[in-house]
């Protein structure tokens, strides 16, 4: 058995310092963790106030705010940005040129001899001014079968006249016949009125029956005394009763006769009428226009022969090709007369804009003149064509122009804005507020008191007068126009600045 006191003794365990250390070691640990922990919230407090900084350091750089002076000087202007009907134009050019109905060549009707041209070009001439005489024989002939016509017509007229007086003075005849008046009464009655044959025939047969009738009411007392045969008194019957027939069929006759000569010599005259209307038409169409019959002297043969070549309508001379005592043939052009009051405005729609065919006669289009100094007349869509022109794939579009101005010449190369497909609503601004940096469009929003705030836009269809906002603005903000290119310098001086 062993010795406890000789017994070696036991070795330390090598965990003992560890557990003595464990408590400080833990606490070291946790104050370590806890900075870390601190340190973390610190650092994501920060990073976030960083971008707020970054934020405000970017909004601050899009708003921009001017002093007093500045702004006073600057005189800017600002317009609403609003929902506006937009309409796309485009401009294609065209030539003016003369009103089709207001141009014309006046000439020559007929084979003739210039005896008086009382017109220069360049010289403004009235609605039937006196432009050219003429002298030709074949005009003559022609106001030769007027008057001609015209005697004929007279005659018939006297004709009928008298056909129709005495139709009336029958019908009186006939009235006093009616009445059983005598003979001798009856001609003092229409001793002066006009009856033509028919006053003897009827008035013979009417005294023939008078006097049979005395010679019936003579014998009749004696028929029943035996003095007259009964043969006698039959005998003057019948002779009564054929002077009787013969009386009435003297009238009838009278009647129908005078009724039909009424008809015939209306009749008469309604072609003399128009025997006469033709003459004067073929005078007409040998002038070319509508002649008053009153107002040319058919009294003597050279005013028979002379013919006077008028102005249809008011207007200029445009050019005038012969002389005093020239010979000329039936259509050769004496002078070309136009109204230039108003012109017209031609031009070509293409395939590019098939869109504008559409487009209604009347419409208003705008046509601007190079040689005026971009000067913009107004002109008033007076046809688009219906035919393609194979050449040119086009249809021809005639507009008119006002040009009582007399500015505008036949000829002048213009340009004409027409419009393209529909108006369409859309939020729109001035062109003028649209500026650009570094490929971005923007504009200045008004933001009261001296202050104006870069916008970023997006923007679509322009017109002339307004751009369309796609993106960026809504309806009713205060757009700068005048003045938005000095806010973007200032911008830009602001950004160099910080």
């Amino acid at each position: 058995m062993s010795n406890p006191a000789t017994q070696p003794p036991t070795e330390p365990s090598r965990f003992q310092p560890l557990a003595k250390g464990g408590p400080i070691v833990f606490v070291i640990a946790l104050m370590g963790l806890g900075w870390f922990a601190v340190h973390q919230i610190n650092a994501g407090g920060s990073e976030s106030d960083q971008q707020e900084a970054a934020t405000d350091d970017v909004a601050a750089a899009d708003t921009l705010t001017l002093p007093e002076g500045k702004l006073k000087a600057a005189g800017f202007e600002t317009v609403p940005a609003q929902s506006r009907s937009l309409q796309n134009y485009h401009t294609i050019p065209g030539r003016i040129g003369y009103d089709e109905t207001k141009h014309i060549e006046v000439k020559a009707p007929l084979d003739a001899i210039v005896t008086e041209l009382r017109v220069t070009p360049g010289q403004a001439v009235q609605g039937g001014q006196l432009l050219a005489v003429l002298r030709s024989p074949e005009i003559g002939q022609a106001r030769a079968e007027i008057l001609k016509r015209r005697a004929q017509q007279q005659i018939a007229q006297q004709v009928l006249e008298r056909e129709t007086t005495v139709a009336k003075n029958l019908l009186r005849l006939s009235s006093m016949l009616d009445q059983d008046r005598s003979v001798d009464a009856i001609d003092d009655s229409l001793a002066d009125l006009a009856l033509g044959s028919y006053r003897q025939e009827i008035m013979t047969a009417y005294a023939n029956l008078q006097l049979s009738a005395e010679l019936l009411d003579n014998i009749a007392p004696l028929a029943n005394s035996g003095a007259v045969t009964g043969r006698a008194i039959r005998e003057r019957r019948a002779e009564r009763q054929l002077a009787e027939a013969a009386f009435r069929t003297a009238r009838d006759q009278a009647t129908f006769a005078a009724e039909q000569a009424r008809l015939n010599a209306e009749a008469d005259l309604a072609e003399a009428d128009r025997q006469l209307s033709l003459a004067y038409q073929a005078v007409e169409t040998l002038l070319g226009y509508k002649q008053d019959p009153q107002s040319v002297a058919l009294d003597n043969e050279s005013s028979l022969s002379r013919l006077e070549v008028r102005a249809p309508f008011a207007g200029t001379i445009e050019s005038r090709s012969f002389a005093n005592n020239e010979r000329v043939s039936r259509g050769d052009s004496l002078v070309v007369l136009a109204n230039t009051d108003t012109l017209y405005v031609s031009a070509n729609i293409r395939e590019s804009d098939w869109s504008a065919v559409g487009i209604q006669p009347g419409t208003i289009v705008s046509v601007t003149v190079p040689a005026l100094d971009d000067r913009r007349f107004e002109a008033r869509i007076h046809y688009v064509g219906r035919q393609v022109q194979t050449d040119t794939n086009s249809v021809p579009l005639i507009a008119t122009i006002d040009n009582r101005e007399g500015l505008l010449r036949p000829g002048m190369f213009v340009r004409v804005t027409v419009p393209i497909g529909e108006a369409r609503q859309t939020l729109s601004v001035k062109p003028e507020s649209v500026v650009q940096h570094e490929n971005q469009e923007f504009v200045f929003v008004d933001m009261n008191g001296g202050t104006f705030q870069r916008v970023n836009v997006s923007t679509g269809q322009a017109v002339e007068d307004w751009v369309e906002v796609t993106e960026g603005l809504s309806d009713g903000q205060l757009i700068v126009t005048h003045g938005a290119f000095l806010l973007k310098s200032e911008l830009l001086l602001q950004g160099e600045a910080d």
